[in-house]
């Protein structure tokens, strides 16, 4: 997730605003659009990002940042690769930034990798590499798990 759980909620109720109600005539439909509005501004403030997920991305990116520091021990000019700790139970804000800073870690090794200046073999790389990108797939992979579905089909009156 690249955007905040309040960006998420402020830009819904901006569109539900802005783009929907402007166009609905009938004041029924206008009264549910505000209290649809009013409901989710209620979320913004009570609700947050759901932490199992989070630490379900933070534990893959441990392990994959844990078998990187070690294959990088000893390698000169190798960035300094640090595992996430798993925090114990954290505000939400806590898990984003760890998992947020592991995410440039990741693309920190990833960067140095594609750099001229590595003295690894090709093999060697591959096996830096392996890791960081499994840890990227299951972060998709977990995102997607905890998404519904699209309702394109009932969105463009396909049923």
């Amino acid at each position: 997730m690249n955007n905040s759980f309040p960006r998420l909620i402020d830009a819904v109720c901006a569109t539900l605003h802005d783009e929907v109600l402007s166009r609905i005539d009938d004041e029924y439909a206008r009264s549910q659009i505000y209290g649809v509005i009013n409901l989710l501004n209620t979320f913004r403030v009570r609700a947050d990002w759901s932490a199992g997920f989070l630490l379900q991305q933070l534990q893959a990116q441990r392990q994959a940042l844990g078998i990187v520091a070690e294959r990088l021990a000893g390698v000169p000019g190798a960035p300094t690769v640090t595992p996430p700790e798993l925090p114990s139970p954290s505000p939400i804000a806590d898990l984003l930034a760890s998992r947020d800073e592991a995410n440039r870690c990741i693309g920190e090794v990833l960067a140095w990798l594609a750099s001229s200046g590595t003295s690894l073999s090709q093999d060697q790389a591959k096996a830096i590499e392996q890791p960081l990108r499994e840890a990227m797939r299951a972060e998709v992979e977990i995102e997607l798990a905890h998404s519904p579905r699209p309702l394109f089909a009932e969105m463009s009156g396909g049923g």
